[in-house]
């Protein structure tokens, strides 16, 4: 590996993990609080994030297999496609772009928190059933490769 190889590859993990997640908190522009979290604009986001995407994404899946439009790979075990679709829910630059248009103020705010809080949440489930699943040979993989 050349130098340049060799300097990406040690900061990727700190970059892809810190900096730009804390680059992206600090551009979104909204301060976290509990009772933001818990306006009812926050909640509805979350909920169309964590479990509206993934349902629709599971569903139409489930639905396209079933009339044969499509065909689940044979290493795609239905686990792993709702693994997939839980990580639908990370949704940061165009739903901040959406809620600019939609909404103002306080309304905004409340959309920013509830965008952010949902792809949390939608990462760390999807990442946890993902790593929880067991591999084709049988064994648990935990690891990020």
């Amino acid at each position: 590996m050349s130098p340049v190889e060799r300097l990406e590859a040690m900061l990727h993990p700190w970059v892809a993990f810190g900096v730009m997640p804390l680059f992206a908190l600090a551009n979104a522009g909204v301060p976290i609080t509990i009772k933001g979290l818990i306006n009812p604009v926050s909640l509805a986001v979350m909920a169309g994030f964590v479990l509206g995407k993934p349902i629709g994404v599971t569903a139409f899946a489930w639905l396209g297999v079933r009339t044969g439009v499509a065909i689940r790979p044979a290493g795609l075990t239905w686990g792993g496609l709702v693994g997939g679709a839980l990580l639908t829910g990370i949704g940061f630059t165009m739903a901040l772009f959406i809620a600019g248009q939609a909404f103002q103020d306080a309304t905004l705010n409340a959309a920013k928190l509830g965008i952010l809080a949902a792809s949390v949440v939608s990462s760390v489930a999807g990442l946890t059933l993902l790593c929880a699943l067991p591999r084709s040979d049988g064994t648990l993989d935990a690891d990020f490769h």
